[in-house]
């Protein structure tokens, strides 16, 4: 998709992770006062992305880093360009949602023009939709942004199943499901740029909530999608696996052939780097590197962070089948690995 400045690219992705509708019947609004809060949401970010310059005073020729790893790139001005409009609508979006809890807000001239064009009557009592959206057990800035009416819809879902392929999704979703795994929208407030992140986690690992991604501290088997709109490919879905590769490449002989194959594709090959020896002052440490045996040749993979190359833009059947075969044989370490 094209942009007419960087500030839109960064604006689509409110759009892109706007829930479809969802009312919560427990709540004490109605399903139409829920659908009037939502419908001003949703119409705001459509205004925002269609004129950006509402929200700055100076747009960017438009631009995006290749990948999440931005130092790669070069341009460090882009990163701060980036924040100077994640932050831009997290303040509007903050004091919408501290007026609702019924703080008093200072609002720049900007917002207030905003939220004139938005439909926002000054001088009338805020919908109540917003008031309670902002005001009930455990309300969020972010679950308030995206109208997360229902706590225990799994709202994600169907924002990411289109984005990676639906049909191939479902398929990941199903076996997950009917293998115990469960889904948890998950994201960070404190984060500017109020990312809605979906992840599918087993709790045969444990019952802690999982973070969110699929690079770091990662303590259950699953998938996690995201989507970062300062990234070219914006949309990526990753593999979680606990405790990085090592202990799995240790039982490399016992994988099924298709998940020995698999495995072969994604794992890093040691080139030497000498990353995981950094810190030796000796000089003896030897490397990480977990030697395999595999069609007659000896490879060295390494252990460390595979959530760097286990993740993916789009997903196939051929793909989906990768994933289940090794999450499957990955759940078989789970008492094990868990217990430590």
């Amino acid at each position: 998709m094209e942009f007419a400045a960087l500030e839109q690219r960064i604006l689509h992705g409110y759009r892109t992770m706007f829930p479809a509708f969802w009312p919560s019947q427990n709540a004490p609004v109605c399903a139409e006062e829920q659908k009037a809060f939502y419908d001003f949401m949703k119409n705001l970010y459509q205004m925002l992305f269609d004129d950006p310059a509402l929200l700055v005073p100076a747009l960017h020729p438009d631009d995006a880093f290749p990948s999440r790893y931005k130092k790669g790139y070069g341009k460090p001005a882009l990163q701060a360009q980036v924040l100077k409009i994640e932050n831009a609508v997290e303040g509007l979006l903050k004091n919408m949602f501290r007026m609702g809890g019924g703080a008093q807000v200072k609002w720049s001239r900007r917002q207030q023009k905003i939220l004139a064009l938005a439909g926002l009557d000054p001088a009338a009592a805020l919908p109540p939709a917003w008031v309670w959206m902002a005001t009930r057990p455990n309300a969020d800035p972010v679950a308030f942004a995206y109208c997360l009416f229902d706590e225990n819809h799994r709202y994600t879902a169907d924002l990411y199943a289109p984005l990676l392929g639906e049909a191939p999704f479902r398929r990941l979703e199903k076996w997950m499901t009917d293998h115990g795994y469960r889904a948890y929208d998950t994201y960070n407030t404190q984060w500017p740029d109020y990312q809605l992140t979906l992840c599918y986690a087993n709790p045969a690992w444990g019952d802690e909530r999982p973070r969110g991604g699929n690079a770091y501290k990662i303590k259950h088997t699953g998938i996690c999608a995201q989507f970062d709109a300062y990234v070219d490919e914006p949309v990526s879905l990753g593999l979680c696996i606990p405790s990085g590769m090592k202990p799995y490449l240790a039982h490399f002989d016992q994988m099924p052939p298709k998940v020995q194959a698999f495995v072969m594709e994604r794992t890093k090959k040691c080139d030497g780097c000498r990353y995981c020896v950094q810190t030796d002052k000796t000089g003896r440490r030897p490397l990480a590197c977990i030697p395999i045996r595999y069609r007659d040749e000896t490879y060295r993979l390494c252990p460390y962070f595979p959530g760097y190359r286990y993740c993916w833009h789009r997903i196939d059947d051929g793909l989906v089948g990768n994933l289940t075969a090794l999450l499957d044989f990955m759940d078989g370490f789970a008492g094990k690995l868990a217990a430590k």
